[in-house]
C-alpha cells in the first residue's frame, strides 16, 4: 500500500481527481464513495478529507471538469459560425449539447443529479462557471436584442438553454416517450428554437 510520503499533496489531489474521474465515469455518481476513491489509490479514506473539506467540495471538481469540457464544445466554431444565421447556429448548438449528454452520459447526469447539502451556498468560483455556460448562446442572441434589453437577452438564453436541456433530460432518463411523440429530441429542439425566435422577433 502507498504511504503519503510516496507524492507530494497536489501529486495526491491530482491523484484523487483522476481516480475519481475514472469511477464515476464507469460506475455513475453513485460509485463515487470514499472508501472507493481510498480502495483504488492505496491510500486510507481519511486522506480524501485532508485534501477536500468534504465529499461534496470533491463532486464539484469532478463537475467542474465537466463543465469545462462543455464549455469548450459550446464554444467551438461549429455552433459560431458567422457565416450561419442565429437560428442555424443554436440548432447546431442544441445537437452538441445533446450529443455532449449522450457521450459522456454518467458525468452529464452527476453534473444535475448532485445536490449540495441543505443551507450550503455554491461557491462563486463554481457559480462562475456555471454562468459562462450561457455566454454562446447569448452571444448568438444579440443581434435580436437591442443594446439595452441586456437583461431580456439573458432571460432569453437561461430560457431556451433550460427547454433544450429538458428535452435532453428526458431523452437521457429514457423518458422522451412520455411526451407523447415519435418525434426525436433534436428535432424537437429545432422547433422549439424556430418557435422561441419567433416570438422573440415578434414582440420587436
Amino acid at each position: 500500500m502507498a504511504r503519503r510520503s510516496d507524492h507530494t499533496r497536489e501529486e495526491l489531489k491530482d491523484l484523487i481527481l483522476a481516480t475519481s474521474w475514472k469511477i464515476a465515469g464507469n460506475d455513475g455518481f453513485e460509485g463515487l464513495t470514499a472508501r472507493r476513491i481510498a480502495a483504488e489509490i492505496g491510500y486510507a479514506p481519511g486522506t480524501i478529507y485532508n485534501l477536500f473539506e468534504s465529499m461534496d467540495d470533491l463532486y464539484l471538481q469532478i463537475n467542474a471538469r465537466t463543465l469545462d469540457r462543455l464549455y469548450a464544445i459550446l464554444c467551438g466554431a461549429a455552433c459560431n459560425d458567422p457565416a450561419k444565421s442565429p437560428a442555424k447556429n443554436m440548432k447546431k448548438m442544441a445537437g452538441l449539447y445533446m450529443e455532449f449528454a449522450q457521450g459522456n452520459r454518467p458525468y452529464w447526469l452527476m453534473l444535475f443529479n448532485h445536490r449540495l447539502p441543505d443551507g450550503r451556498k455554491v461557491q462563486p468560483w463554481y457559480q462562475e462557471k456555471i454562468d459562462r455556460l450561457f455566454d454562446p448562446l447569448e452571444n448568438l442572441l444579440k443581434p435580436l436584442f437591442g443594446a439595452k434589453q441586456d437583461k431580456k437577452r439573458k432571460m432569453a438564453a437561461r430560457v431556451l438553454w433550460s427547454s433544450v436541456h429538458g428535452l435532453c433530460f428526458l431523452q437521457e432518463t429514457g423518458k422522451i416517450a412520455l411526451v407523447g411523440d415519435k418525434a426525436p429530441a433534436e428535432a424537437m429542439a429545432s422547433y422549439l428554437i424556430d418557435t422561441f425566435l419567433a416570438g422573440v422577433t415578434g414582440d420587436k
